[in-house]
């Protein structure tokens, strides 16, 4: 046990400011869950519109992904977390004050809309203070404390949702606010471990070491064309994770009517609590492992977990399909968070991060566009839609094996023990 613990220590104090600024933004980041309730329930739609509305929403958020990631490499990271969080606050409590309507689905997607945006500089961030080894437990530490929030942000959902839903939306950005104030005061860019240049060869892996900021990203994935296979297998991959905050709550919303929500807030709370368990302890018990095993293991584990969902059984068996994914959701965040930040230049990390964003964003909005379709199609046919995509995630974990050997070839100091 303490060994779960002390594995978290001497890492730079900005990590702990920054894992504690996720936690406290995500005890109001339930809005987003029930996003789906909402269109449905709250404004009426059906749930292909609901399904279309949110794709779209995810399309329009591709150039800000790419403005993010040039952004993060050019500009201060912190002030631009600073200034779009300050955005997204006012949104969500123009949320709270307006009368209810389409216009406040507008105002919830801008504020998703200006956290895309900075989120490269976050995750950004989290590498710019950590070494090279100390990588894993940074991404591990910041997840940790986003559920730890979570946890008790999906618990309260639940109960909000019926009658207190702009009490929500005011808590939503209150929340941000807070972590906000933290990263402001405390954060500080110059004890980031890239201007520590004379330890240079100990912060960073030898593929990380800064280069020409004037050269272009495509020259940077021409000479790791790795990166863009495991980019474009990523997406296929991403495709079973990203069913389970749109085609559950439809399931849940078709089966238990509004009562769903609850059940739904209930499931996200053991999402959030399988995290805060398991985080550590997988931490530690893959740590052998290198990043695309871990990443193939979670994707096994992902689709484990929507074939319970798929059942539309007892209540227990949906506790249990939560609880097989969420050990996905860790050790996918364990394998692919770090993978990027060992093997691309610290001087291209916000624009690779944006465009990786962009591309997943791109194909998420393609699944949401895809589910939609087939609720059309199949008069909402559940069970052939989730084993649709639990196809999709067996071909993505056979294709990863497939790159672990030119992984080996192409960045063979990172598997050396």
């Amino acid at each position: 046990m303490k060994q779960l613990i002390t594995q978290y220590g001497g890492l730079k104090k900005e990590i702990y400011i920054l894992f504690i600024g996720k936690l406290v933004t995500a005890m109001g980041s339930f809005v987003w869950p029930m996003l789906t309730f909402f269109l449905t329930t709250k404004l009426g739609l059906s749930d292909g519109t609901a399904t279309l509305m949110i794709a779209t929403a995810s399309v329009l958020s591709f150039p800000a992904a790419l403005l993010g990631g040039k952004l993060a490499d050019r500009f201060s990271r912190k002030s631009i977390i600073i200034l779009f969080d300050c955005c997204t606050v006012s949104l969500y409590l123009l949320a709270a004050i307006l009368p209810l309507t389409i216009g406040t689905a507008v105002l919830l997607f801008l504020a998703g809309l200006f956290q895309t945006i900075e989120s490269p500089a976050y995750d950004a961030l989290n590498a710019d203070y950590s070494t090279s080894a100390q990588r894993e437990k940074a991404y591990s530490l910041s997840y940790l404390g986003f559920n730890l929030g979570f946890i008790v942000g999906a618990s309260v959902s639940g109960i909000l949702f019926e009658k207190f839903i702009r009490l929500a939306f005011c808590i939503n950005g209150l929340s941000i606010f807070i972590s906000t104030v933290l990263i402001f005061f405390f954060v500080h860019q110059k004890n980031a471990i890239s201007e520590d240049l004379q330890t240079l060869s100990e912060n960073y892996s030898e593929y990380e070491h800064p280069v020409d900021e004037k050269l272009s990203v495509l020259k940077i994935l021409q000479q790791r064309p790795v990166l863009i296979g495991m980019l474009l297998i990523g997406c296929i991959a991403s495709m079973p994770s990203n069913l389970m905050g749109l085609l559950l709550p439809l399931q849940l919303k078709e089966t238990m009517g509004e009562a769903g929500a609850t059940l739904y807030g209930y499931l996200n709370s053991l999402n959030g609590f399988v995290v805060i368990v398991f985080t550590p302890i997988l931490t530690v018990l893959l740590k052998r492992l290198t990043e695309i095993p871990k990443t193939i293991l979670g994707l096994l584990l992902f689709v484990a977990g929507n074939a319970l969902f798929s059942l539309e059984a007892a209540v227990i068996v949906l506790f249990a399909g939560m609880f097989v994914f969420t050990l996905g959701e860790v050790v996918t965040v364990l394998g692919s968070n770090p993978y990027n930040s060992r093997r691309v230049p610290a001087s291209h990390r916000g624009r690779i991060g944006g465009i990786s964003s962009v591309v997943y964003s791109l194909f998420s909005s393609l699944t949401q566009y895809l589910i939609s379709f087939l609720l059309m199609v199949t008069n909402s046919n559940y069970r052939l839609i989730w084993t649709v995509f639990i196809i999709c995630g067996l071909v993505g974990a056979v294709l990863y094996g497939f790159m672990y050997g030119p992984d080996k070839r192409t960045f063979p100091k990172l598997y050396e023990q």
